[in-house]
């Protein structure tokens, strides 16, 4: 006969869980920086825990240089320079790094655009090779930009119909006005204005070994490094690259509302921020660690209040994004139409009482405890390293940026953490935006202020009736 185990007598008969251990201390691995006479710098980082290799090659140029009237210029550059070279056709340069076992991709970010490959150490000299044959020798194949320039219109199609989408969009016109970083990609107007003749310029005028850097993370030594990228990039001719275009962040001046009219949309998507710091500022890790607790951790205040206590929403965020020229917090969530107003006082509410009392003491211990774990995580493997080391080097950070974050998150105190809240949160002076449908919600935004309407096009409208 069988025996029946009650529900409960397995969960009572289980291990206790161990107790959690002591930090271990994050050492990475020394770097090795060299230059080449054309103003290549390169940085090599010895992780030999297994037979691999990250590479990165990145320019110190991004969107935040596409002309206003060709947004998504820079990316249109690196997707279209892995379409084809002098050497290789689109077709051969796939199959070429499918045989090493590698693989490569590109990104444009706002301020540098980043080639990254990942293969076998011993296949080093020949990622480099495609690399450098990538980065010097495009020739921008015009079927290839024609069927990049139709995919890119197709997914911008796709993308409005996501309200996150729009609401992200939307907000970094709203906060950033005619400054670049208001660009977060290509329109359908900015790709129809994109042609061969400006993928090629923007190429020839920023994609200089003076503009640019290699790191190399693997079971690689500096010399074998150094050789292969010499030979590889060794000819590649430096030149004057153009000034990087900075003007000022405009200034906010008390609240500013945009209302992104959605029709028949049956829930309101919530965005509420305004400016911060740049990557380079010093204080960056308190205002990390002040986002951390105020929303951009599962425990954090405004999870607990709008999804845990109120229930308005499953996953509502807090965003910190710095970049070269400025930064920018961004709480956001996706609630029902008739908590909408209700949701934007809470995260309000929730600004002001961080604002005011700092961190609890429990509150500020877990925050600092998750921030120095998480870096450990994240650079525990080569492309994480990697990935850090890429941060390090295109905004300039100290060179001991990795060896002391850890105990730079240590020394914060509860004060220093209450003075990153009122720098990072602002609450008289922020940007509001919402996606939704105005005749379902109208009556809950009473007393936020003067609202500007428009569509999920960006396209000034009147006041939905």
């Amino acid at each position: 006969m069988a025996t029946v185990v009650a529900p409960g007598a397995l969960l009572a008969q289980a291990t206790p869980k161990p107790a959690v251990g002591p930090e271990r201390p994050f050492t990475p691995p020394p770097r090795v920086e060299r230059t080449l006479p054309n103003g290549l710098q390169v940085v090599t980082v010895r992780y030999p825990t297994v037979p691999k290799v990250s590479v990165v090659l990145t320019v110190r140029s991004g969107l935040a240089e596409d002309p206003a009237k060709q947004a998504g210029l820079a990316q249109f550059v690196v997707d279209a320079v892995q379409e084809g070279t002098t050497s290789r056709d689109s077709r051969k340069l796939k199959r070429d790094v499918f045989a090493m076992g590698a693989t490569l991709s590109g990104f444009a970010g706002q301020d540098t655009s980043t080639f990254t490959m990942r293969g076998l150490a011993d296949t080093l000299p020949q990622m480099l090779d495609i690399l450098a044959d990538v980065a010097r020798n495009p020739t921008f194949p015009q079927d290839e930009i024609d069927l990049l320039k139709t995919n890119t219109k197709q997914g911008l199609q796709a993308q409005l119909a996501s309200p996150q989408f729009v609401a992200n969009r939307a907000y970094r016109q709203a906060l950033f006005g005619a400054h670049p970083y208001a660009r977060v990609g290509p329109t359908p107007e900015s790709v129809d204005a994109i042609d061969r003749a400006a993928i090629a310029a923007y190429h020839k005028a920023h994609y200089r070994p003076n503009n640019a850097f290699v790191i190399v993370t693997g079971d690689v030594t500096p010399d074998t490094v150094t050789a292969a990228v010499q030979k590889a990039f060794g000819s590649w001719a430096r030149g004057d690259v153009p000034p990087s275009a900075t003007p000022a962040v405009p200034e906010l001046q008390g609240r500013k509302i945009v209302f992104v009219q959605r029709p028949n949309s049956v829930q309101s998507s919530i965005s509420v921020g305004n400016f911060a710091i740049r990557r380079n500022d010093p204080r960056w890790p308190v205002l990390q660690l002040a986002n951390q607790i105020y929303g951009a951790a599962f425990d954090s205040r405004l999870v607990r209040n709008i999804r845990e206590e109120k229930g308005y929403t499953y996953s509502p965020q807090s965003q910190f994004q710095a970049m070269e020229q400025a930064g920018f917090y961004r709480a956001v969530a996706d609630v029902r139409n008739d908590v909408t107003g209700a949701t934007v006082k809470e995260i309000y509410g929730e600004i002001d009482k961080f604002r005011t009392g700092g961190p609890e003491p429990d509150e500020l211990t877990n925050a600092k405890t998750y921030m120095r774990g998480l870096f450990v995580i994240q650079n525990a493997t080569q492309a994480g390293l990697t990935n850090t080391l890429n941060t390090m080097y295109s905004f300039g950070l100290p060179k001991d940026y990795p060896e002391t974050f850890q105990k730079t998150v240590t020394n914060l105190n509860g004060e220093a953490v209450k003075t990153g809240a009122q720098m990072l949160l602002g609450s008289d002076k922020s940007v509001i935006v919402i996606v939704g449908d105005y005749a379902k919600v109208k009556d809950q935004l009473t007393g936020l202020g003067e609202i500007t309407f428009v569509d999920i096009n960006g396209k000034p409208i009147s006041a939905p009736q």
